[in-house]
């Protein structure tokens, strides 16, 4: 019982991966029930290939899920197999699930909400254009110029307002690829890009590795100061990240890709560097944060709070060319995801590394 309990316990936090016959044979030898309720729910919460959200064919974060873990393996502990243990094991999973989907969700609406207001903004600037367009063809048209002289005017004049509307379209698009609260790219550009990258890495052989970094323990400092100052929060971990990505590009011209992943959770793809290289710029950035301390004021400009400190724990993984694309980013995913939580458990502030 002792060496299976902890075999279970293994599985949720390092992502071991098991066949469905084992996972059944592990669950006989805790004692779960074999009516297909209790296996049913506890394969959803142990089995990490199924733990997904049905709602966005996204998976549930495993800060969302752990609670739902911890109180199935206190079940096991206490032999507690009731109907009520059931039912709340099911609400328990039901509401990491609705947490995900309201989180992502959250995201998708704030960022539509910046696209209609830009987009609003765009079409009322273009009506006036072109209503200025108009104007200024029909004094052309009556003016004392010769035809040639006329016609080259307007078409330049077409040409201008051509070229506004070329640059609000490719601004709109930046947007739709950018997060609205920290500026950093999005999850739409996340997976867009990692597709890309990954295609590239496997058929030049290079290296793509990716990090996945989460705030520690971002919901009590959110609980503590609020929500408008946890927004400074996200804003300040995403510039110190974006600044280390910058100074790559400059010193290496090397193109890192930084995005706010969901939350707290930030991601960043890194082509072409080895994992050595790899590690050293996650310690950068996991440094960059820990020693930054800011300043909270007031409207008018009082100080609030001062010296708040952020530390945030990173995982890092490696794209396995063994594997198919789509495989292999599955796998980079979750890798660079379990080592995050590696790091959490080791005490948070630090990086670990997953590898295949």
């Amino acid at each position: 019982m002792n060496d299976s309990f902890k075999a279970l316990h293994q599985l949720f936090y390092n992502k071991t991966k098991i066949s469905k016959n084992e996972l059944f044979i592990l669950f006989d030898e805790v004692g779960i029930p074999k009516e297909n309720c209790w296996r049913t729910i506890y394969r959803m919460i142990f089995d990490v290939r199924i733990n997904s959200n049905p709602n966005l064919n996204q998976r549930i974060p495993r800060a969302f899920l752990e609670p739902v873990a911890i109180r199935a393996l206190e079940n096991i502990k206490n032999k507690d197999f009731s109907e009520t243990a059931i039912f709340n094991l099911i609400k328990d999973y039901h509401s990491a699930s609705s947490a995900t989907c309201e989180d992502r969700l959250k995201v998708v609406v704030d960022e539509l909400y910046e696209l209609t207001n830009e987009f609003k903004s765009m079409t009322m600037e273009k009506q006036e254009n072109i209503k200025t367009l108009e104007s200024e063809t029909v004094i052309l048209i009556e003016s004392d110029l010769n035809i040639d002289d006329k016609i080259k005017l307007i078409k330049s004049k077409f040409k201008k307002t051509m070229d506004l509307f070329k640059t609000d379209l490719i601004r709109l698009g930046q947007m739709s690829n950018t997060d609205h609260l920290t500026g950093l790219y999005n999850r739409r550009f996340f997976d867009e890009q990692l597709d890309i990258e990954a295609s590239q890495s496997i058929k030049e052989k290079t290296c793509l590795n990716l990090l996945m970094i989460d705030i520690d323990d971002f919901k009590q400092f959110n609980d503590q100061y609020g929500h408008p100052i946890g927004d400074q929060a996200l804003r300040i971990v995403s510039k110190n990240i974006q600044i280390i990505c910058d100074d790559e590009l400059s010193s290496n011209g090397i193109f890192f890709f930084p995005v706010r992943y969901g939350g707290e959770e930030f991601a960043v793809i890194l082509p072409v560097v080895d994992i050595n290289e790899a590690f050293k710029i996650a310690e950068t950035i996991r440094k960059k944060i820990s020693s930054y301390s800011f300043v909270v004021r007031d409207k008018k400009g009082g100080i609030k709070h001062h010296n708040l400190n952020l530390t945030v724990s990173i995982g890092l993984a490696m794209l396995d060319h063994r594997q198919t694309q789509a495989n292999g980013i599955k796998a980079l995913i979750e890798n660079a995801d379990a080592a995050m939580y590696d790091a959490k458990r080791a005490g948070k502030n630090c990086v670990k590394i997953r590898v295949e």
